[in-house]
């Protein structure tokens, strides 16, 4: 495996914007349906974007909610600047505070009315700290405060993850991916990328005390949940 490949302080990441789109059908979808969804609730000022490097939901979100205090965290300094590029790119200023550290280290004063999660779980290997992550984003959140996040799923020891690897094969070399990037993504699983089941994300996100987890977009493997915390679970 080409470690390159999912080094998020390599150099070569930055064309990840252009790659990540050729590789996930129906990207942008995840994101724009989260902003959709989000104006249905009734308070978003402060937002937590867990894995905030590339910028994605920095960007589609600071664009229907202008006014909202962004707290992105990210390990990768080399992803966060590409995020940042990405907002300069508006025509406003958003608020956003940048923190460059692991989410457990993370210790704000006040709790947050929305958190994202995309796209990050299955770059973690151990079950526990898959766990720890999605507590700690609960312990974040105020009662009846709502976590988007996608990731990942699949049984790496169904019959059917063949099928599914070669289906998504298909997809990635239409969308202009070469067979050398597919060989590496496909050799990725089980060494930088890691999938639980829907099932067991759904669990671990019960058990950190999201009490309303719906589905809202699948692409492939990828699901995309919306989790709203229940109160005093704690």
């Amino acid at each position: 495996m080409n470690k390159s490949l999912h080094n998020w302080d390599n150099p070569s990441v930055s064309t990840y914007q252009q790659s990540i789109r050729q590789k996930i059908i129906g990207y942008d979808l995840i994101y724009d349906m989260m902003a959709n969804i989000l104006h249905d609730f009734p308070t978003t000022h402060k937002i937590l974007v867990v894995g905030a490097g590339g910028g994605q939901e920095l960007l589609t979100l600071g664009k229907s909610f202008p006014s909202v205090h962004f707290t992105a965290v990210d390990t990768s300094k080399v992803m966060l600047e590409i995020a940042a590029k990405q907002i300069d790119s508006l025509p406003y200023a958003l608020t956003i505070e940048w923190l460059e550290r692991d989410l457990l280290s993370l210790n704000s004063k006040e709790l947050f009315d929305v958190a994202t999660c995309h796209l990050v779980l299955h770059f973690i290997k151990d079950l526990d700290q898959k766990r720890d992550m999605l507590q700690k984003i609960a312990d974040n959140l105020k009662d009846n405060g709502v976590l988007f996040i996608s990731s990942i799923n699949t049984d790496l020891t169904s019959q059917t993850f063949k099928q599914e690897l070669h289906y998504w094969r298909s997809s990635m070399l239409h969308n202009g991916i070469s067979e050398e990037h597919w060989e590496l993504f496909e050799h990725s699983f089980s060494m930088t990328t890691h999938p639980i089941t829907l099932e067991l994300l759904i669990d671990l996100l019960k058990e950190a005390g999201f009490t309303t987890i719906l589905p809202y977009f699948k692409t492939h493997m990828i699901d995309a949940l919306v989790a709203i915390k229940g109160e005093n679970t704690k």
